[in-house]
């Protein structure tokens, strides 16, 4: 019995002095999703991004003006905090040119638009900023922003949104 000890606390030495790979942490890899009643139906407002070393490739909807608006993008991660540099999508706030192969007959902007958006994470929830807006969780309240969640429900991104983020995190967009 001593000697079996012996040997399993040896080898739970040797197994402890041999660290384990590491693996860079990517913040920005997952889905964020809140839902709230609105005259008389259920909205959902959604965020899945996908990072490959400091590429953020990401599609969202949002809800507005009675309407939803989906959108594409790209850009860089450092740290907690994503810069948007490039969009595409439905006209609206966030960008004037549809995305490629989604534009109706006749739009006047197709491709991508300038972005000057920030995404970041305050506990564990992703909050947008834009233009000289501080991305800081400095006086955010835990209740701010999406939170993340494991699935995105039925109301969660089409195939070919899914595809494209496959496409643009190995470099394509």
């Amino acid at each position: 019995m001593r000697l079996a000890m012996i040997a399993i606390l040896s080898i739970a030495a040797v197994a402890s002095a041999s660290p384990a790979p590491a693996f860079a942490p990517v913040p920005f890899e997952g889905m964020w999703r809140s839902c709230e009643p609105y005259q008389g139906s259920v909205i959902c407002t959604y965020r899945m991004l996908v990072q490959r070393g400091s590429r953020v490739c990401g599609v969202q909807r949002d809800f507005a003006t009675n309407a939803y608006y989906e959108h594409r993008f790209v850009g860089t991660a450092k740290a907690n905090v994503a810069h948007i540099e490039k969009i595409c999508g439905d006209p609206g706030s966030e960008t004037d040119t549809y995305c490629a192969g989604r534009a109706p007959d006749g739009a006047e902007k197709v491709g991508w638009a300038a972005s000057d958006e920030k995404l970041f994470l305050c506990n564990g929830r992703l909050l947008a900023a834009s233009g000289d807006d501080a991305a800081s969780c400095t006086g955010v309240s835990r209740r701010s922003g999406l939170p993340r969640v494991r699935a995105a429900g039925g109301d969660g991104p089409q195939p070919d949104d899914i595809a494209w983020l496959a496409s643009c995190a190995a470099g394509a967009e």
